[in-house]
């Protein structure tokens, strides 16, 4: 392909679907606002409520962009010299690496928002004694989600569904070699397993609704899909190619969008479109905007810190600085407090880790348990 789906234009996608998740958190309902009266001037609050719960579609995102650059890893990783599946040693290696790499990244967030809900404001969801060691650890390791055990940060959820990505990887993908675009189907029936009544808007929860971006990703990664897109023309013109593809994907992408909030939808269709919508979602910003040359690389630098924002930003809105962030009045204001208290912590959260060489201490413990492992393995076989 003469233009990939590069890892740069994979950090504006990012960029852009972590500003739409401040704002989701941030504005989104009623009920974010903490009591608080926010101006959404010049918009009316329901057209503003509208706006901004639609902007989840961040969610969708991210778990499509993990699953595809997962793939992408694996491909150029395990599939050599013919090779075309995991075996089982290939699986233990790459979950043992991805967990901990996952974990890893979380681990000092993590200390440093719990320290100072712990220490600074008398905060302790977890319980006391045994009790509250457990809960600290399964909030620790990314388990809260999946256990329903308390958390300090309520959307620390996703570090559940990110472990069930991973968790679900090697199996997909082994299917997705076998069958094809056929293994779909297998997730299509997989959320029955979990609930029987899951088709029903009711009964929608994280740990199901986003599952088909499992398989969706693992397919665009393999099949280079978005660059096949993006090199199709409608016309010998590049030009008016280029307008009637923006006119039409434009429209698509709307519809969408739209399409998800109907009642129907969400009784009947929603667990497809939470997960296709942030794939045409994906493939617009590919397509129309990472090329932009300014704004890309703004975006890029949001995407390059998106995961300790996405850490930090809950803590700084929900359990810190409720009260100061919503006394600012104004939505824009919320949002660029929000965003950039964030940004300030996630770049000093970086500098942190590079200067105890944080990242060479994970590859290093990655490395160790990815071997002790595959001792595990190999004495087991």
């Amino acid at each position: 392909m003469n233009k990939s789906f590069s890892k740069q234009d994979t950090l504006v996608v990012k960029g852009v679907a972590i500003v739409f998740l401040v704002f989701y958190h941030c504005l989104a309902t009623k009920d974010r606002l903490m009591g608080y009266e926010i101006s959404f001037a010049p918009l009316k609050d329901y057209y503003a409520y509208y706006i901004f719960e639609s902007m989840n579609v961040c969610v969708g995102t991210f778990a499509f962009l993990s699953s595809y650059g997962l793939m992408r890893t694996i491909s150029s990783k395990y599939f050599r010299d013919g090779k075309n599946s995991l075996d089982s040693k290939d699986s233990t290696s790459f979950l043992t690496k991805r967990t901990i790499s996952l974990l890893m990244a979380f681990f000092i967030p993590y200390v440093v928002c719990t320290a100072v809900a712990m220490i600074a404001m008398n905060k302790n969801p977890y319980g006391e004694g045994a009790v509250f060691v457990l809960n600290m650890l399964c909030d620790m390791f990314g388990l809260a989600g999946i256990l329903g055990t308390p958390m300090m940060v309520s959307t620390w959820w996703y570090m559940s569904f990110a472990l069930v990505i991973i968790g679900l990887m090697p199996v997909t993908v082994n299917l997705y070699k076998k069958c094809g675009i056929g293994v779909l189907s297998v997730y299509a029936v997989l959320p029955l397993l979990i609930r029987s009544d899951f088709y029903s808007g009711s009964s929608l929860n994280n740990m199901t609704r986003w599952l088909l971006c499992i398989p969706l990703g693992i397919i665009f990664a393999d099949c280079n899909i978005f660059e096949k897109m993006k090199e199709k023309t409608i016309t010998n013109n590049a030009v008016v190619s280029k307008i009637l593809k923006f006119v039409i994907w434009t429209a698509v992408l709307l519809f969408a969008f739209w399409f998800r909030k109907q009642g129907w939808t969400w009784s009947n269709f929603y667990y497809v479109i939470s997960s296709v919508l942030p794939v045409i979602f994906v493939y617009w910003l590919y397509e129309f905007f990472c090329g932009i040359p300014v704004l890309s690389k703004i975006f890029a630098f949001f995407g390059k810190y998106s995961s300790d924002i996405f850490f930090m930003h809950t803590f700084i809105r929900a359990v810190w600085l409720t009260s100061f962030t919503y006394s600012l009045k104004y939505w824009y204001a919320v949002f660029a407090f929000v965003f950039v208290a964030s940004l300030v912590m996630a770049i000093a959260a970086d500098l942190l880790r590079k200067l105890i060489r944080w990242d060479k201490f994970s590859i290093f413990v990655s490395e160790k348990a990815s071997k002790f492992t595959e001792k595990i393995f190999s004495a087991g076989v």
